[in-house]
């Protein structure tokens, strides 16, 4: 197996691991996020973690697997981790709320049945 691709095995495996917590955040339900600053900073960590490990999966990976929404990723890790930044959208608890129960169970479903794309670029020797 190539660098590359352990790199993304490794990655979908934390992905799906945040993925687990989003679902019992959601299972709490949304009264839950906003009567108490402990769900929601665990919603918000795992969205974070979830979309940096997302941003770290190849550019093969994510051409083989263009049903996951990575650009949406992409634009949740940087609201939920930078929400300082001049120009950041401070993600709201109805926005996070409707990624965490909509779509985030979407991406775990593509996730599950990911294609590892092999490195055609170099040939296995023969053993």
């Amino acid at each position: 197996m190539k660098e590359t691709e352990q790199r993304d095995r490794f990655l979908v495996d934390e992905m799906r691991h945040h993925l687990g917590v989003v679902a019992l955040e959601v299972r709490g339900g949304k009264a839950r996020l906003e009567s108490s600053a402990e769900p929601l900073y665990a919603l918000e960590h795992a969205t974070e973690l979830l979309a940096e490990a997302a941003e770290k999966t190849s550019s093969r990976f994510k051409t083989a697997n263009d049903d996951v929404p990575w650009k949406l990723l992409r634009l949740f890790r940087h609201d939920v981790a930078h929400p300082y930044d001049i120009g950041a959208a401070r993600l709201d608890l109805d926005q996070l709320w409707r990624f965490a129960r909509d779509d985030a169970p979407r991406i775990a479903k593509r996730l599950r049945s990911a294609k590892f794309p092999k490195d055609s670029r170099i040939e296995e020797l023969p053993t």
